[in-house]
């Protein structure tokens, strides 16, 4: 599992280098007009890009089937792309935490919506992965764009939540996002570890 998600973090570290220079001017843009939801967005797309590419080019070059016939685990290889996934988003959702410590952003309103987006990311994230390891990344990608565009209407709503309702109802959606999007990743990992497991190449 460790050799297949260096493999892949080799392949999409070009990639990594530019969704880091975009999140990067997001975030002082968030800082400049003490808005939290310029980066916060971001973080949706962030847990399924990197495996998404790096199954990408695996699909390209028939990678599984020769890993698998070298002795690599069909649950090794699911698991490293979680691992990968992961990998990006937790560091990218956690540094969504780090306006709260810019003295006019340390507010509640900002706590809550960074919880918000970041369950909706790992949603994101649990959903598409099973179906990525079931039809391909290609097939993927129109479920991928439905997904999301739900993903962000979700979003939208949850934003507005937090803002308009305040108090107890905001603070139990947004914490129930991410308690939701946390506690799916292991039964995303399962499915596809089921799905992956009955795949021929």
């Amino acid at each position: 599992m460790i050799g297949t998600f260096v493999k892949d973090f080799k392949n999409v570290a070009g990639q990594l280098v530019y969704y880091a220079a975009i999140l990067v001017a997001f975030f002082i843009l968030g800082i400049a007009t003490g808005n939290v939801y310029f980066y916060a967005g971001l973080t949706i797309f962030c847990g399924v890009a990197a495996p998404l590419s790096a199954v990408s080019y695996d699909e390209k070059d028939h990678w599984d089937a020769f890993a698998l016939a070298s002795g690599v685990t069909r649950r090794g290889l699911v698991f490293a792309r979680y691992l990968l996934g992961l990998c990006v988003f937790l560091p990218v959702w956690g540094i969504s935490f780090l306006f709260l410590a810019v003295p006019h952003m340390g507010t509640e309103q900002n706590l809550l919506a960074a919880l918000t987006f970041g369950g909706f990311g790992l949603m994101v994230f649990d959903i598409l992965l099973p179906l990525v390891f079931r039809i391909g990344v290609e097939k993927s990608r129109a479920v991928y764009i439905l997904v999301i565009l739900a993903v962000v209407l979700l979003s939208v709503g949850g934003a507005s939540l937090v803002e308009l309702a305040g108090g107890d109802p905001a603070r139990i959606a947004a914490v129930a996002t991410a308690a939701l999007g946390i506690a799916g990743v292991p039964a995303s990992a399962a499915v596809s570890c089921r799905v992956y497991a009955k795949k021929d190449f």
